[in-house]
């Protein structure tokens, strides 16, 4: 798990290539100009969700992780609360590999405010929980860009 500002994005672009790619896409779009859903960057291997809501009370967000991407979650406005856990810390559940979603469950966790400015990586050995509510906090604009392994 990474939590850093995007000013500081270009170190990780040692990732690889699609990180990359990732990392200079987001240093230079105009996220004004993004419609909300699924937009590519790199065909199948990069592309960006963008998400303009409002974030969840805790009991009704769910702990995910992923084996085909890894998830570079920016937040443009607001704040939201994530957390974070390792994977070998957790209960795995069921894999639906069409989504890249594998429902977890754990008892511990690291608990992040991440506000405008800043991005968290996940990657697939990152158990996480993102989008919860901060009382107080506005609604949140975030693009979550998912990176093929």
């Amino acid at each position: 798990m990474i939590l850093d500002v995007l000013s500081s994005s270009a170190r990780y672009e040692g990732l690889g290539p699609r990180f990359a790619r990732a990392f200079q896409w987001l240093r230079s779009v105009d996220p004004s100009t993004l419609p909300d859903g699924k937009t590519a960057i790199d065909g199948d291997d990069v592309f960006v969700l963008a998400q303009r809501r409002m974030t969840k009370k805790l009991d009704l967000v769910k702990w995910e992780a992923h084996r085909k991407f890894a998830d570079i979650q920016y937040i443009v406005e607001g704040q939201e609360a994530m957390f974070w856990e390792a994977l070998s810390r957790t209960e795995p559940g069921e894999y639906l590999e069409e989504k890249d979603f594998l429902a977890l469950e754990t008892e511990s966790w690291v608990d992040l405010e991440v506000p405008a400015g800043q991005f968290a990586v996940f990657f697939p050995e990152d158990a996480h929980r993102p989008g919860i509510l901060i009382p107080g906090a506005d609604p949140v604009f975030k693009l979550v860009v998912k990176v093929r392994l």
